[in-house]
């Protein structure tokens, strides 16, 4: 999908629908539905739809539009501002999970995190303006939705948004392999965390490493000595979950 330098954006599929249609910080611009297809059985769409402005297209003319593979039958244009600059002070909040972001490039691995983020509790992921990838439509569509639910910060210095945070109290893992690091499960993420992850390929900028209080790897098996950015984000963030289900 292609990327947006605007507040406009267009997903397709169920999911993506129906999390944008509930969420008030959207408008709708256009919404094609598919005849005969599972969009338009689909119940808790339909609902959602009564009474707004729907081109109901065949076939043949919506893939037409909507080259792209897997529609379910419906796309959706809307306009929103969906990133944030400024991270709140979380004053009040006992448990505070913010993840960061640095060097994310692949639009996929940043979808999916805020689909994995937005499942094991997390309050907000960050990301520099620089070094990662932008908020396009590949990366809404990949999230499934979740992106309605999880707030993005996109910040121009993450070292200084660090000090902020750590005068808020919180604590910084960086997620890296390296010889001081402590293993995923042995760094305690109740109470207000941060939790640091980088590429597969570039991992964490070693300024952006050193601003962390603590280091953590995910020990690993086998010939190929990495784990996917998203798999690394869903086990230290479940295991923060388990943590704190313990406590």
């Amino acid at each position: 999908m292609k990327k947006t330098n605007s507040n406009i954006h267009t997903l397709i599929g169920i999911n993506n629908a129906i999390s944008i249609l509930k969420c008030s910080l959207f408008s709708i611009i256009n919404i094609d539905l598919m005849l005969n297809s599972k969009a338009e059985k689909n119940d808790e769409l339909q609902k959602l739809i009564k009474n707004k402005n729907v081109n109901e297209i065949k076939k043949n003319q919506f893939f037409q539009k909507y080259p792209e593979g897997r529609t379910q039958g419906i796309g959706i244009t809307f306009s929103g501002n969906i990133v944030r600059q400024k991270i709140p002070n979380f004053t009040k909040e006992k448990n505070v999970c913010i993840l960061v972001l640095d060097q994310i490039e692949d639009p996929q691995n940043f979808g999916q995190i805020i689909r994995t983020a937005e499942c094991g509790g997390v309050d907000g992921i960050v990301f520099p303006r620089h070094h990662s990838v932008s908020i396009t439509d590949t990366v809404l569509q990949v999230s499934q939705g979740a992106f309605t639910n999880m707030p993005l910060y996109e910040v121009t210095n993450l070292r200084n948004e660090f000090k902020k945070l750590k005068d808020s109290d919180f604590w910084i893992v960086g997620v890296e392999n390296s010889i001081d690091a402590k293993s995923w499960y042995d760094i305690e993420y109740s109470g207000r965390i941060v939790i640091v992850l980088g590429s597969e390929g570039k991992g964490i900028r070693k300024m952006v490493l050193e601003e962390c209080d603590f280091h953590a790897t995910i020990p690993m098996q086998g010939e190929v000595n990495s784990l996917n950015v998203s798999a690394a984000a869903s086990a230290i963030l479940f295991e923060r979950i388990r943590q704190l289900n313990g406590k």
